[in-house]
């Protein structure tokens, strides 16, 4: 995989024509012992050196969106408005993932089965529009977001270049939107750069950032255990960017038809209360890419939220509820109705159940439920007992509090 390939993965929608060619160039709490004799003022002299080195060193840490709206909210009400829960798909493949067991997908998502929740927020996409060019901010503000992100890599810009969505897009586009701001790209002292999205997206890319030695950061060749030491180490160095207080580090395998795994490196901001944990995690995350050498490429920082209207907490339905309507075909997908083993989804065919706010060009962030389902193997020529998990979601809001909408597996 070139690191080329590797961009395009980790971007997914944003497009093959922004992926420039690449060649490889917390809150911690310490805990102190100390021994049966002297030490009393040595301890308080120390534990004075560690708050000032503490303070010093997050003295001018903010995070990008210090001046933006910040994920969640203090002050709740009921949703009322309608919603559309239709998700669109794209136009390549399916979405699914294989492994050898549904246990390699096992993920950190703050949400379970066994949890009771009467309700959950709902924001509309400011950014959204149905040309699909996510553009929304201004560009002082998108010049702050790159500013704070340069000051917290402990950079300097250099110069900066603007991108209109005018400037590449063809077609019927109305002029507010080609006369918006697509991106602002940033050239740092270090020959970093620094991308900024009209969404509030960020991209830091680096020339060439080598891990120190008994690191191992790869696509392919990295063991559960070793990726979670590389994104320990990596949310570390990087505390001053993420700008998390609790920082909890995950790594993803998915495999290829030949059984070759491909490794996604996350973190987020695991919060006490169980809303706001489950809006970091599906929402305000970031994302590590390592480069064919092992090195660190990209990181990616999200927070839509930053870009969005709150609408209210709405009414969600149960898992057993969204489950009768998976069986009986109402749900949203990409998967063939041809993979689905005889046709129709069983409840043993499930294979695992999350709860998850979408987040790629979406209209609305709103719940839905998402199942991983097994297909028939049949359909696929696949390594020796590798299994294909199709992806099934169902709206987990009330269906009074959703407009009028056709499911794409409606049987």
């Amino acid at each position: 995989m070139t690191n080329k390939d590797i961009l395009l993965e980790v971007i997914g929608d944003a497009g093959e024509r922004f992926v420039p060619e690449l060649t490889g160039k917390k809150k911690k709490h310490s805990v102190l012992k100390w021994s049966a004799l002297g030490g009393v003022c040595a301890a308080a002299v120390i534990v004075c050196v560690i708050v000032l080195i503490k303070m010093n060193k997050n003295e001018s840490a903010i995070s990008p969106y210090v001046n933006l709206p910040q994920i969640g909210n203090s002050n709740t009400k009921s949703g009322t408005d309608k919603i559309n829960p239709t998700i669109r798909f794209g136009e390549m493949g399916f979405e699914g993932l294989m492994a050898y067991d549904i246990s390699e997908l096992d993920t950190p998502n703050p949400w379970n089965p066994d949890l009771k929740l009467s309700s959950l927020p709902v924001y509309r996409n400011l950014a959204y529009n149905d040309f699909g060019e996510m553009v929304y901010l201004s560009e002082e503000q998108m010049r702050e977001i790159a500013k704070n992100t340069a000051s917290a890599l402990k950079v300097d810009v250099i110069d900066t270049k603007i991108t209109y969505v005018k400037d590449f897009e063809q077609g019927e586009v109305p002029d507010e939107i080609l006369k918006s701001i697509y991106r602002i790209d940033v050239n740092c002292s270090d020959n970093t750069t620094i991308t900024v999205y009209g969404d509030g997206q960020i991209k830091i890319e680096f020339e060439r950032n080598t891990l120190p030695s008994g690191y191992n950061f790869s696509h392919n060749s990295t063991s559960k255990e070793e990726a979670q030491k590389v994104m320990n180490y990596l949310s570390d160095k990087y505390g001053r960017l993420l700008h998390y207080d609790n920082a909890l580090c995950f790594s993803i395998a998915d495999r290829s038809f030949s059984g070759v795994e491909n490794r996604s490196y996350y973190v987020y901001d695991r919060s006490d209360e169980l809303v706001q944990s489950i809006l970091n995690y599906n929402l305000s995350f970031s994302k590590f890419a390592p480069d064919d050498n092992g090195d660190l490429l990209c990181i990616w920082l999200n927070n839509p939220l930053c870009v969005s209207e709150y609408l209210g907490d709405y009414p969600i339905i149960s898992v057993d509820e969204a489950t009768e309507q998976l069986m009986n075909g109402k749900y949203f997908s990409s998967v063939p109705g041809d993979y689905i083993r005889n046709g129709r989804i069983s409840k043993e065919g499930i294979a695992k159940i999350e709860l998850v706010y979408r987040n790629n060009k979406v209209e609305y962030y709103q719940p839905y439920y998402k199942y991983y389902v097994e297909l028939d193997s049949a359909a696929f020529n696949m390594a020796d007992g590798l299994k294909n998990y199709g992806i099934f979601y169902v709206p987990a809001i009330d269906s009074e509090f959703l407009e009028e909408y056709k499911y794409f597996g409606e049987y």
